[in-house]
């Protein structure tokens, strides 16, 4: 199961997590983590994952989001390959 879990979460992160140009203070990444993290929630439930199982899985959400997101994020380029 935890296989699965951590598929879904690297699926997942592919297909929500993109760079946004000019996102580059705090507060701005703060902000999107929180979205995504609902979105990630939401998107489990809707598959019949309880969040408390994805959350044994990839860790503590905002840590597991914010390292998703600053590795396609390059506040000079706007991206990363």
């Amino acid at each position: 199961m935890r296989h699965q879990l951590e598929q879904f979460a690297q699926d997942w992160v592919s297909d929500n997590v993109h760079n946004i140009p000019g996102l580059s203070e705090a507060a701005d990444l703060d902000r999107e983590v929180a979205r995504l993290k609902t979105k990630f929630i939401t998107d489990a439930a809707t598959r019949g994952i309880p969040a408390k199982d994805l959350e044994a899985a990839v860790g503590d959400f905002d840590d597991f989001l914010t390292a998703a997101y600053e590795n396609v994020h390059d506040p000079e380029l706007g991206f990363k390959d």
